[in-house]
């Protein structure tokens, strides 16, 4: 089946470096991924690593397929929700950061697409929603 992609873009009020630093730090990750309740990592991310996000209701892993600091990251989810990507991509703007998040899901069947279609609790741009006033809630501090 064809990729169905969900896109949002924002403005976080804070340097680039700062925002990049606090996505791709395993320990501040679960403040701002929503419903996570916790995130294991070996060390410091890269590309290749992999990473352990336990959620409210599952747990995941992720592996990083993208890293370019400070303007891309990027991860696929290889246990839980798989054909699952998330990327985020940040240009600087001033002092602020112009932050664009993708989700990209391939449906592995009709079946899969009804339900995710059919559910209100998978409501993606929500989610993508809560990602960024989440982030922005920990860049405050």
């Amino acid at each position: 089946m064809t990729p169905i992609t969900y896109t949002l873009s924002s403005t976080i009020p804070a340097p680039i470096d700062q925002v990049f630093a606090v996505l791709t730090d395993p320990h501040r990750m679960a403040l701002w991924l929503p419903a996570a309740r916790a995130v294991e990592a070996a060390g410091p991310l890269h590309k290749g690593s992999r990473f352990r996000v336990l959620f409210d209701t599952r747990d995941t892993e992720l592996e990083v397929v993208d890293f370019n600091p400070p303007t891309v990251f990027g991860w696929v989810e290889r246990i839980g929700r798989r054909h699952w990507q998330t990327f985020f991509r940040l240009e600087f703007a001033g002092g602020s950061t112009r932050l664009t998040v993708q989700q990209v899901w391939t449906p592995p069947s009709l079946y899969a697409w009804l339900r995710v279609k059919l559910r209100r609790h998978r409501n993606v741009p929500a989610r993508l929603d809560s990602m960024v006033q989440n982030l922005r809630t920990v860049l405050a501090r």
